[in-house]
């Protein structure tokens, strides 16, 4: 590459910054480092794994020339060189210097020098010495002689900000930092906008700094700006609420003349009348009256966009002018609240490609429909289909053996809550739903059975608040019946009575809830918990009332078994920001189905699996387990996808950049799947103290196409420890990839949409 750089400069490759100060204060000085190394402009190239690949297509690509590939690439991947010469060392110098004083270290100092590597490469090296910090002695609120034009006479706000001191977060002792500062304007701001003070914003607050205390100690006080405009002293309320649920009239026809609905705290004018005004009682948190609170303005739009028929939402207030002779001891305001239609129908298909370990094999069709303000009020009705086939595709005892699913299913949800009691809606944040949902499908092995199976559900899901997610179906009922069977498949059943019972258990009735805490919508923090609680309970109330009217209880509702069980899973992860675009995730799942009753284990649908491109890499979809046991290849069970009762796995992945929108990672699985209760037909499957040794374990790495908010990703896993070889040789010792039977068996590919977890 040093061919390409022009004599007399250097390439800029790097910047190095070091700081010296207190021992004591090591890891702050370290969070100083990193956040000074982000203000240096301009940035070196890109370097990579790959060495500078922008570098390189800018250097061997003359700009606009070329054919049609050749330029896609040059303008998605090319990067402008950066020379030493554009580097104005100096203004680099000031900023950090300045970055430096406004953590509290009024006496830094910032040297630098330049070090080159070969004959046409520099690197810029800085050091900082940055003393001892500045520290807070005493905070207090000032009050200040305003203009002229500003009284004070008719507004509380001075006592509100001497109040408000007592709830700060800067107490003595504590460093001086401007960024504690800001927040310290930003958090008295969110109070005064929560009693009225529509007009205020931060800038209007200032500090003053009296360092004579000496010891590097300094008084703060807490000043109003003597220009404050009279209007932000004075709190408001809201005087009139008009809602246009149309959007922008401004293309209407002549003809189309607007209706204004008039209720009781709003008036809606609407053309159109696709909404039901009634229906705006429950998103709107404010009345006529009100003391102007920005969080229910807030949370106002939010409602109104979780609603799903409103592609755009605005909440606008402005200030009504006063009648004359009004005293102004507060202000008004008038609410316009703007929505503007989404599309209300759409349609989606989507076509994927399923592969198993046993290579059975086929491709999966499915669509989906969905109206979103179906009876005028927000309500989203969703209707689909799937359609999917399977078929063994490599030679063995089960050639021919195929599959067909087929299926149908629905959804219409609320945008509130729908009980047989009345229910106050507190729930701020966001729109609780209320969801009906159904399914049928039929499952054909072709010659071994056809199933049926059916699901409804009736439940409730709400937004805590902006991290926790809450989900309960009091009414969950799924039915599954065997409309056909054959010689060879009931000869199965008969050998496997594990898979015996998971089919004759056809009705299970039960409730479900599912607890969601997702700190990935707040992208400041460098680290995330996503924590999800599901827990299934199934057949209790079904045997309570079975037992108080038989004497005999028959384990049947309708003349149908029905199944009991309970069924706890636990999805924790924790999300790490390692740098610009490097992150380290760790997951553990941890999953457990009780068989109650006369149950041995969990229904077929409701079991657990273990390996594919979400589970354990190194390994096919669904192909592990349960525990050491492995399925005979030629057996005609081998056709059903291996399961059981208790699933455990844990994942790391690092991700990191390569260039562009090409990402990297290199992770490591592991996991299983048990059997609660001991199966003859199943050896070795049931969950034990020596599970550890029973854990499949895969290493691999993987290539991510990560274009916005869509991603594609290609994973290379291959297997480290085999849970059913025999124990001493389930460690992976040998390498030979140029081996096609080793490959087949030890290097696992995945394709797939989106990221693991």
């Amino acid at each position: 590459m040093g061919k390409f750089i022009p004599e007399d400069e250097y390439l800029f490759t790097d910047a190095e910054i070091n700081i010296e100060g207190p021992k004591e204060r090591k890891k702050e000085l370290a969070a100083l480092e990193s956040e000074l190394s982000g203000l240096l402009r301009p940035s070196p190239n890109t370097s990579g794994l790959l060495g500078r690949p922008g570098l390189r297509w800018h250097y061997r690509i003359e700009k606009g020339k070329g054919n049609f590939i050749t330029r896609f690439l040059y303008q998605r991947f090319g990067e402008e060189p950066v020379y030493l010469s554009n580097v104005n060392i100096e203004r680099n110098r000031e900023i950090l210097l300045n970055r430096i004083e406004n953590r509290g270290f009024f006496d830094a100092r910032v040297d630098y020098r330049i070090d080159t590597t070969g004959k046409n490469k520099a690197a810029l090296n800085l050091q900082i010495n940055v003393g001892s910090p500045w520290t807070i002695k005493s905070y207090q609120y000032e009050a200040l002689s305003l203009s002229d034009t500003v009284d004070l006479g008719k507004t509380r706000i001075d006592s509100l900000l001497a109040e408000s001191i007592s709830r700060s977060e800067i107490s003595p002792g504590m460093n001086y930092d401007l960024r504690t500062l800001r927040r310290e304007r930003e958090r008295i701001t969110n109070e005064l906008l929560e009693l009225g003070y529509f007009f205020f914003v931060p800038d209007y607050l200032q500090f003053s700094v009296d360092t004579s205390a000496g010891d590097r100690k300094t008084d703060l006080f807490l000043q109003l700006k003597p220009r404050t405009p009279q209007q932000a002293l004075l709190p408001y309320k809201i005087s009139e609420i008009s809602v246009y649920p149309d959007g922008t009239m401004r293309n209407s026809s002549p003809a189309t003349v607007p209706d204004t609905i008039e209720m009781e705290n709003y008036r809606v004018i609407t053309a159109t009348h696709q909404f039901l005004p009634r229906r705006f009682d429950n998103y709107i948190l404010f009345e006529k009256g009100d003391w102007y609170k920005r969080t229910a303005s807030n949370q106002t739009r939010q409602r109104l966009f979780s609603i799903g028929a409103f592609g755009f939402v605005n909440v606008r207030h402005t200030k009504s002018q006063p009648l004359e002779g009004e005293d102004e001891e507060y202000g008004k305001l008038s609410t316009r609240i703007n929505l503007s239609p989404t599309n209300r129908r759409s349609i989606r298909a989507e076509l994927q490609a399923i592969s198993k370990s046993n290579n059975f094999m086929g491709p999966l069709l499915s669509g989906e429909y969905k109206d979103r303000n179906t009876l005028r009020g927000g309500e989203q009705l969703t209707l689909g289909l799937r359609l999917g086939y399977e078929t063994q595709v490599a030679s063995g005892s089960q050639t021919g053996l195929s599959a067909l699913e087929a299926g149908v299913f629905g959804e219409l949800s609320f945008p509130r809550i729908i009980a047989p009691i009345n229910w106050k809606d507190n729930i701020q944040y966001g729109v609780p739903r209320t969801q009906v949902k159904f399914s049928y499908s039929i499952l054909d092995r072709v010659n071994n059975y056809q199933l049926q199976s059916a699901n409804f559900s009736f439940g409730y899901n709400w937004h805590a608040n902006r991290f926790v997610f809450h989900s309960i179906n009091p009414v969950a009922l799924t039915y599954t019946r065997l409309t056909r069977t054959s010689d060879d498949f009931l000869e199965v059943l008969e050998r496997n009575l594990f898979l015996q019972r998971s089919f004759e258990q056809q009705f299970i009735p039960g409730a479900e809830y599912t607890f969601t805490f997702n700190q990935l919508v707040d992208r400041r923090r460098d680290r995330h918990y996503l924590i999800q609680f599901r827990t299934d309970i199934a057949g209790n109330l079904a045997a309570l009332t079975d037992g108080l009217f038989n004497e005999d209880p028959k384990n049947k509702v309708f003349g149908r078994e029905y199944a009991r069980y309970l069924r706890f899973d636990l999805d924790a992860r924790k999300y790490f920001r390692l740098g610009e675009d490097r992150r380290l995730i760790a997951r553990i799942f941890g999953g457990i189905g009780i068989p109650l009753g006369n149950s041995l284990s969990l229904p077929y649908i409701k079991q657990y699996f273990s390996g594919g491109p979400n589970s354990v890499r190194a390994f096919r979809i669904r192909s592990l387990g349960p525990g050491s046991y492995v399925p005979d290849t030629d057996d005609q069970s081998a056709f059903f996808d291996q399961a059981g009762d208790i699933r455990i796995e844990a994942n790391l992945e690092y991700r990191f950049p390569i260039f562009s929108y090409l990402k990297g990672a290199v992770f490591a699985d592991a996991g299983n799947v048990w059997l609660y209760n001991e199966n003859e037909s199943l050896p070795g499957g049931k969950f034990s103290s020596s599970w550890t040794d029973e854990l499949a374990l895969g290493l691999g790495f993987g290539m991510r196409l990560d274009i916005d908010f869509f991603v594609v990703r290609l994973d290379l896993a291959s297997p480290l420890r085999k849970p059913w070889l025999e124990e001493g040789d389930r460690w992976t010792s040998s390498w030979r990839p140029f081996k096609k039977s080793w490959r087949q068996d030890n290097l696992i590919w995945n394709l797939a949409i989106g990221y693991p977890f």
